[in-house]
């Protein structure tokens, strides 16, 4: 990759009005690929500002041709895009490694398809599918709305193409949706439903592993159903017996809820989380209720 189209690609992002900066870039060495950055283990190679040009990172992201030029002029450097109002964008970023694309594919099945709109692909093999920004702010967010989806918005950034990726692979921007043939788009309301509801990156959801501690301590009114919920989520979602569920469930509900809630209910829960699966593995609406 020639500094020329690191430059050229700059000013086109710029020219659409986003903001760049300059990143980390992976150099070849006798022994492979390492950052430029000299540290030697470097725990994000080619994906961090680049503090000896932009020293305060995404902060000093610019639309600047003269300082774009500077940066992107002399010497090869990876292209960073800040997200949020900055640039009037957010990015829905799918992760190829965690099973982003099934996760995606869960929730269009779920609330129906993204529009066309701006996309590039990453070169560990994932996604970043770019949204038009709404006036709210967007909070950035790690797994939230599924495995391998993270959500870019204001005060965050990503790499952008041509960059150069630890592995090696370049990232481009996808031939079907390119800025100069299709429009940023505003992004679904069910998107911007699920990202208001969404926690942030710096206070993610409970993992799964912590409910261990959970359940032995108890579970007071007012968390019940909503543990008990996640929980049958989580085993139906591993495909374990309906039945199997159901006993675990009320087992749960007996010995840890404070006070239990009454088996019907325990029941009903099941039975909707039942049907919400049935509902996104076939991809249409379920009409009868489960047996369990």
């Amino acid at each position: 990759m020639t500094t020329r189209n690191l430059l050229d690609h700059a000013l086109m992002f710029a020219g659409f009005g986003l903001a760049v900066f300059p990143v980390s870039r992976p150099i070849r060495t006798s022994t492979g690929l390492r950052c430029n950055c000299g540290r030697q283990n470097c725990p994000s190679p080619g994906k961090h500002p680049d503090g000896r040009l932009a020293p305060h990172g995404f902060k000093d992201a610019s639309a600047s041709s003269e300082t774009l030029a500077r940066w992107f002029g002399k010497g090869p450097t990876n292209i960073g895009i800040a997200t949020g109002s900055v640039s009037g964008i957010f990015v829905l970023d799918v992760d190829e490694r965690h099973d982003g694309f099934s996760s995606l594919a869960t929730l269009e099945r779920e609330h129906g398809a993204l529009p066309q709109t701006w996309r590039f692909l990453t070169g560990g093999g994932g996604e970043h599918i770019l949204f038009r920004h709404p006036e709210a702010t967007v909070r950035n967010s790690a797994g939230a709305l599924g495995r391998g989806l993270d959500v870019r918005g204001d005060g965050g950034y990503i790499v952008a193409p041509p960059s150069l990726h630890i592995s090696g692979r370049e990232y481009a921007i996808s031939v079907d949706h390119h800025p100069d043939d299709v429009a940023l788009s505003e992004a679904p309301a069910w998107l911007l439903r699920l990202l208001q509801a969404a926690p942030s990156a710096k206070s993610p959801a409970k993992p799964i592993v912590s409910w261990r501690e959970t359940v032995r301590s108890g579970i007071a009114d007012g968390s019940r159903n909503q543990t008990l919920t996640r929980i049958a989520g989580h085993l139906v979602g591993k495909s374990v017996d309906p039945h199997v569920c159901l006993e675990l469930l009320l087992s749960l509900n007996s010995r840890r809820c404070k006070p239990p809630l009454p088996e019907e209910e325990v029941c009903q829960l099941l039975k909707s989380i039942l049907l919400r699966e049935r509902y996104k593995r076939s991809g249409r609406r379920i009409g009868g209720a489960a047996d369990v």
